[in-house]
């Protein structure tokens, strides 16, 4: 596919050729990219030169079209048919210079592009080179309309003139308006005699409304006689497929082609090298050496494969031998992985009561008991009613993740009053409720508190001072959303 990108004064269209089609693409194109510019700053102008030969006329016509066009890297000189003898055809006087005064915007899109740029030629010099069709009028205004522009070129003696970008809106009379003011300045110039003239029209357009008001203006319609151009309903399109063909009026600077330029001499070199390595293979034998050391090569792997397909099927003959199906091994591995080394080690919780318990001296364990729960399974001897009761959510259903409940009952010392008996229990409930992942599902403190509102300090007091909770059993895996184990 070929890419083409056309600017225009409100918006970028980027191009692909599909075969016989012209699709919008969008993204980055793959391969290089032809530019086509319909922009305010295109213009013309003719220059006639002394008869200079060789380098001098190249670098005087070069100081020409800079002081012409000062602004701008995009410029080209072109050299239309030349009159007189055939000394002024072999040394040219006349030469059209033709620019964009738009660098800025041209930049932009360029730099903006990662593909190679093919060339930059504006709709302008594209327009010329299709109203220079030999069954069409010397002197000829190529008009192209546009969502809200109009393009006009003129072409006298088949050579640009002028061009002209108005915002035109899309109806008839105003679009003949300009064309006709276009015709007066011409006139007003000198470049075109006054009179009644019949001057010719090109339009690439829908025609329909424009023969009327186009011969009361001493106009009249010609039509371009190719299929290929009519049968399109966007005139851009043949012009498109013009630039793809890298036409004369190219514009871009060197430097802004030196990457497509690259990959045609790539090509070129590529094309050369595979020359040259025919040539060789004729004239050397020793790719004929490497031929066979390549056979050889083949005939060794072919061997290494067949040495691992007896070993592969030593192995298969070696686990039959055994009298377990593999299937059966796996289950008990992923068994021995999934129940047996989950399990963590009874230190890393037995560690944290360690650590709860360290800040009182005097306190000891009366009762400690660990256990995993099975899945679904409620801990801490919580009925299903308690635990909807407490707002504690349960395990989700289908949830592989198992659990380890543990419980421990403390005992304090006898010489501690209420004051400190509770003192205690509120300093170890703290701890375990800032623990990450724990859950407490029985808790001494609350119980103690409970019982001193029902039945006073002396049923308060006789309270089992117990605690239950669960931690995840998977090391290292949280049970909640407060992460690993922390005290």
């Amino acid at each position: 596919m070929k890419y083409l990108l056309y600017l225009s004064p409100t918006e970028r269209q980027l191009w692909g050729r599909d075969g016989k089609n012209w699709l919008p693409v969008s993204g980055e194109p793959d391969g290089p990219v032809w530019v086509v510019t319909d922009l305010v700053g295109e213009s013309f102008a003719e220059i006639k030169t002394p008869r200079l030969f060789g380098r001098d006329r190249t670098s005087y016509v070069a100081r020409q079209l800079a002081t012409r066009y000062p602004d701008t890297p995009y410029r080209t000189c072109l050299t239309p048919p030349q009159e007189g003898d055939l000394m002024g055809k072999l040394v040219p006087t006349r030469h059209i210079l033709v620019g964009v005064d738009a660098a800025e915007r041209i930049n932009a899109e360029l730099d903006a592009t990662t593909s190679p740029v093919a060339g930059v030629w504006p709709v302008s010099m594209l327009l010329s080179l299709l109203g220079q069709a030999r069954d069409l009028p010397a002197d000829l205004f190529v008009v192209l309309p546009a969502a809200g522009t109009l393009r006009i070129v003129f072409l006298k003696d088949r050579t640009p003139v002028l061009t002209r970008l108005t915002l035109t809106p899309n109806q008839v009379g105003a679009q003949v308006e300009e064309i006709v003011r276009t015709q007066r300045h011409l006139e007003n110039t000198l470049v075109l005699p006054r009179g009644s003239h019949d001057r010719s029209v090109l339009l690439l357009g829908d025609p329909a409304g424009f023969e009327g008001p186009l011969a009361a203006a001493h106009l009249k319609l010609v039509t371009l006689h190719r299929d290929e151009d009519t049968r399109s309903g966007d005139w851009h399109f043949p012009l498109f497929d013009l630039a793809l063909k890298s036409p004369a009026g190219q514009v871009a600077p060197l430097t802004r082609r030196v990457d497509y330029l690259g990959i045609r001499l790539g090509k070129a070199a590529v094309v050369l090298a595979a020359v040259i390595l025919v040539a060789g293979i004729g004239s050397a034998m020793n790719n004929l050496w490497s031929f066979f050391g390549m056979i050889s090569e083949s005939h060794q792997l072919n061997e290494s494969i067949r040495q691992i397909d007896e070993r592969i099927a030593g192995v298969q003959l070696a686990i039959g031998k055994f009298g377990v199906a593999p299937d059966t091994v796996r289950r008990a591995v992923a068994m021995h992985e999934d129940e047996i080394v989950s399990v963590p080690g009874l230190d890393q919780h037995f560690r944290l009561i360690a650590n709860v318990l360290a800040s009182d001296p005097n306190l000891r364990l009366a009762n400690l008991q660990w256990r995993l729960l099975a899945p679904g399974g409620l801990p801490c001897s919580v009925a299903a009613a308690d635990q909807a009761a407490n707002g504690t959510a349960g395990p989700q259903p289908g949830s592989d993740k198992r659990r380890a409940e543990l419980s421990f009952e403390l005992a304090v010392p006898v010489t501690y009053g209420p004051r400190d008996r509770g003192q205690v229990l509120r300093s170890v409930s703290g701890a375990l409720s800032g623990i990450a992942g724990l859950t407490l599902w029985q808790d001494a403190h609350k119980d103690l508190a409970s019982g001193i509102l029902r039945g006073g300090s002396t049923q308060g007091a006789a309270t089992k001072l117990t605690w239950c909770m669960t931690l995840p059993g998977v090391a290292g895996t949280p049970d909640g959303p407060g992460g690993g184990f922390t005290s």
